[in-house]
């Protein structure tokens, strides 16, 4: 009664949870009552994140009525329907305890791999806010915390992770506060009354749109910026996935990440975050030239500003004039009211000019277009599979949602009609690091366009 071209037989095509089985052998026992087979719950998580059915109580009532639902999820006509409750008592033990939802994702990676989907050549790294199932009227300090004996699972969760941490945070003057149901959530002031959420971060591969890696992390731009650097890392590690180009926007533009990104193989396309020009109506740095064979800066008078100190933990090299110099200057009042001029300059300014030299290259502004498949991955979550809030609650059970929806985003690629995928384009890249041997090395490395090969005669 399903139709060839139902969206449930294109993933089920698509679906591979052989992995599963093996991972979850060890915690089911072969004497008493049979277990219930945990790639029907998968089945069923899945079928909830495909349609944005964030209930598994109302998850459950369809399944039992719904044929699409139940042939899905192999089950015949007259086969019971779990209880809901068995979704929280395997996802907090089986399920977790085994990673099961990272498994599920990266299999979908795989696939996305083996079928030609992914380019490897540009990728792009992005965050974007979920807002957390916690109210923003249940606004509290550490201290003021439910007794740990008493205490929900996510707030013991967060205890035992933070675990010192939760003093310092009492006492610190900039901590905004946690929350009562989900302390590890971050209050966040990007909705107008100001929410409780998690940063979904993800690494794409574009332009096919496929994602390579997904992290959850409090809603805080910092903690968002050390998670692109886990999923270069994580991605080149487990699928080898290194592309040649990452593209983000200003908010990765910190000289640390870029030296990161270029370390990692790749050019960064990213705004550098630059506050040189700020200067308060005096002289700006680019007004002096900096001379890297002798490691100091000239004034515009001539005058030189040698090497003064370096800070390791920042990375900072200072430079200071002659105040005599300075005394005597005629330009002393357009350049500084101090006794004389000092600046600053970071140990990875090399990088720092090598994106923003890219900014002028046609390969950046394509980048910039192709970063939009990021957004639209965010957009598609949100919109089409109800992940503008979370139904789970903990930096654990973020993670699992965002695994199980970017491997549902994933599968969609996958199962796109073949009255999509089946047309002849025009050109299709030429993938770099994901390449056959067969795919010449001229190719490679001036992005050669290849054109695919004709489907009719």
């Amino acid at each position: 009664m399903l139709p060839a071209d139902h969206l449930l037989r294109r993933v089920d095509r698509c679906l591979d949870i052989g992995e599963l089985r093996q991972a979850l052998a060890g915690h089911y026992s072969a004497r008493g009552r049979p277990s219930i087979d945990p790639e029907l719950l998968i089945r069923m998580a899945l079928v909830g994140r495909i349609y944005a059915i964030t209930s598994e109580r109302r998850l459950c009532e369809e399944l039992r009525y719904n044929l699409a639902y139940r042939w899905f999820c192999r089950l015949a006509p007259g086969d019971k329907v779990p209880h809901h409750s068995t979704f929280s008592k395997n996802r907090h033990g089986r399920f977790r305890d085994a990673d099961v939802f990272r498994i599920l994702f990266e299999s979908t990676v795989r696939r996305c791999i083996s079928e030609g989907l992914i380019g490897g050549k540009d990728a792009a790294i992005d965050a974007s806010f979920i807002a957390a199932d916690a109210s923003w009227q249940r606004k509290t300090v550490p201290g003021y915390l439910p007794y740990v004996a008493n205490a929900s699972r996510a707030v013991r969760e967060w205890v035992h992770d933070t675990r010192d941490a939760v003093f310092e945070m009492a006492r610190s003057k900039s901590c905004q506060g946690v929350s009562r149901t989900d302390p590890a959530a971050a209050w966040s002031a990007r909705t107008v009354r100001g929410r409780f959420g998690y940063a979904l971060n993800a690494l794409v591969d574009t332009p096919s749109g496929v994602a390579l890696d997904v992290k959850a992390t409090p809603a805080r731009f910092a903690e968002e910026v050390d998670a692109g650097r886990v999923m270069l890392e994580r991605s080149a590690d487990r699928f080898d996935y290194r592309p040649k180009r990452v593209a983000a926007d200003k908010a990765y533009g910190s000289a640390n990440f870029l030296g990161f990104v270029r370390d990692h193989g790749a050019i960064p396309h990213i705004p550098v975050i630059d506050r040189t020009q700020q200067t308060k109506g005096k002289l700006p740095r680019t007004a002096f030239s900096y001379d890297r064979d002798i490691d100091s800066f000239t004034c515009p008078t001539g005058k030189p500003l040698r090497h003064h100190a370096f800070h390791l933990p920042t990375g900072v090299h200072r430079y200071a004039a002659d105040a005599r110099d300075c005394e005597a200057c005629v330009l002393r009042k357009k350049c500084t009211t101090a006794r004389r001029r000092t600046l600053v300059r970071l140990d990875d300014e090399d990088v720092r000019d090598l994106a923003r030299a890219e900014v002028e290259t046609g390969l950046y502004k394509r980048s910039m277009r192709l970063r939009r498949g990021v957004e639209r991955f965010f957009a598609d979550a949100k919109g089409k599979h109800g992940m503008r809030r979370l139904h789970l609650r903990g930096i654990r059970g973020a993670e699992e949602e965002f695994l199980i929806g970017a491997a549902v985003m994933n599968l969609m690629v996958l199962a796109r009609p073949q009255r999509l995928t089946g047309k002849p384009r025009r050109g299709v890249c030429v993938p770099a690091a994901l390449t056959p041997a067969a795919i010449s090395a001229r190719s490679i490395e001036h992005d050669v366009i290849a054109s695919p090969a004709r489907r009719y005669a």
